[in-house]
């Protein structure tokens, strides 16, 4: 009698560090920003050097290798990422923030809130960074023409976004009534230059919606005119979301078009075929492949190594894959967070029964052999 035996497959994930961030580095083309990448440095260091006027390395999240501290009185030398530089930490923090907030057409006082700084701050921070990073500003501004003079924007590969809420009016009124709505010559393209409603007195609703300051206002006024038997919108914050979007939409869809590239590359991949792995999923910007688990180390740098040859012939900011070998999807991140929750409450004086009886009674989804493995053997969380 033949037995059959079963194969033990392993998931490889390998994921573009920083993708986006690297895209708008190329987008925009900022010769420092670029540099920072070519150089292998940490890009939200380089600016948060820039904005603070320091040294790139008081911004690193660990103090450099030789750094003499004093601690306790004593003075100690740091080793590899041993000692956490906490003021460079959140400067760093800020400064990615800050790249965020600019890549998604955030203004000053969202900046503000996320950071914990006055609106005059946040705004300093802006200036200083456009100051060191000039064709930032330069790439938000023509991104902004572009979509006024065509109504969409594209990506590095050409793909499209259209924003056609960007072309509507600030205020438009209309009536409620049917009979009058008939009678109406109305354009419902947001972008055709007859979109006016022929009418004087909506034409007064609307002179008068511009004319009210604020939002309170405006709600009043739109309260006013119901009665009266007129809709009174205001499109200000879809046109305000549009123009927003409209740099973000271009970074977006060049993060998703090199990832689908990769795909292509990924499957028509003889090195990968000869080791049966298999294209499985895609996380935002990781790649899942499914392979025997006697290949996945092998795949594991294969992979990598495609994705990024893959955007080599378009985009001129050296790309970066970090890859990864599981049994499940993230089981050693959750064999941390086990391994963390089980270090907590022998920290508050629970025997390691008691700890263990706890982990079973919250992770009832696992098998008792799994939590025990991983918190006896320091394991992944394999079942």
């Amino acid at each position: 009698m033949k037995v059959k035996t079963r194969t033990l497959y392993k998931l490889v994930g390998s994921d573009y560090s920083a993708q986006e961030p690297r895209i708008t580095t190329f987008l925009g083309g900022d010769p420092a920003m670029r540099a920072a990448y070519l150089e292998g440095k940490d890009l939200y260091c380089v600016i948060a050097a820039n904005i603070y006027n320091n040294r790139y390395e008081d911004n690193l999240e660990h103090y450099p290798e030789g750094t003499e501290l004093e601690l306790d009185g004593k003075k100690i030398i740091c080793g590899h990422k041993t000692h956490l530089n906490k003021e460079g930490k959140e400067r760093r923090s800020v400064a990615k923030m800050v790249l965020l907030a600019l890549t998604y057409g955030m203004g000053a006082g969202t900046l503000a809130v996320r950071t914990g700084k006055t609106r005059q701050e946040a705004q300093d921070i802006f200036d200083n960074f456009f100051k060191s990073f000039p064709k930032v500003e330069e790439l938000i501004k023509s991104s902004k023409e572009f979509l006024k003079e065509h109504g969409y924007v594209e990506d590095w590969a050409g793909r499209r976004r259209h924003l056609t809420d960007y072309f509507l009016k600030p205020y438009e009124a209309h009536y409620k009534d049917e009979a009058k709505v008939a009678e109406m010559t109305f354009n419902p393209i947001p972008t055709c230059k007859n979109r006016d409603e022929n009418s004087a007195e909506l034409a007064s609703w609307v002179a008068k919606a511009e004319a009210a300051k604020g939002n309170k206002k405006f709600e009043e006024l739109a309260l006013e005119a119901k009665k009266a038997g007129i809709t009174l919108e205001a499109n200000t914050g879809r046109i305000a979301q549009a123009e927003r979007q409209c740099l973000n939409a271009r970074i977006q869809g060049s993060a998703a078009s090199l990832t689908k590239l990769a795909m292509i590359q990924i499957h028509n991949s003889q090195e990968l075929a000869e080791r049966n792995a298999k294209l499985v999923m895609t996380i935002h910007d990781e790649v899942m492949l499914e392979c025997p688990a006697l290949y996945a180390e092998e795949v594991s740098e294969i992979l990598p190594r495609i994705m990024i040859d893959a955007a080599a012939p378009y985009i001129d900011v050296p790309m970066k894959c970090d890859p990864a070998v599981e049994s499940r999807w993230y089981c050693s991140e959750y064999a941390v967070a086990i391994q963390s929750e089980f270090k907590k409450y022998t920290g508050k004086g629970l025997t390691r029964e008691e700890a263990f009886e706890k982990l079973y009674d919250n992770h009832p989804e696992l098998p008792k052999e799994a939590i025990n493995n991983t918190i006896i053997n320091g394991a992944d969380l394999e079942f």
